[in-house]
């Protein structure tokens, strides 16, 4: 008995779920409520409360430059955990 390759049933599945995959992350990378060159807090547990100005965005982290640190160097939050200043 001599098996035949198997062709998928819808080969249209595979874009659709990419398509959506795409999509969704669009929409996630879209509900950071922060814009480059904000002045933003940042909450950290470990590393305490840091003031900077947001650099990079990188669903769902934010890159947050920090006054006072070496050139070049970024500290990352999580965008639930970075707020406007008061």
């Amino acid at each position: 008995m001599v098996l035949s390759a198997v062709k998928p049933a819808h080969p249209q599945r595979g874009r659709l779920a990419r398509a959506l995959g795409q999509a969704a992350h669009r929409l996630q990378e879209a509900r950071i409520p922060f814009r480059a060159g904000q002045i933003v807090v940042g909450d950290d547990p470990f590393n305490g409360r840091r003031e900077g100005i947001v650099v990079v965005i990188r669903s769902p982290h934010l890159g947050i430059r920090v006054p006072g640190t070496p050139a070049g160097s970024l500290m990352f939050f999580d965008h639930r955990n970075v707020r406007y200043p008061e």
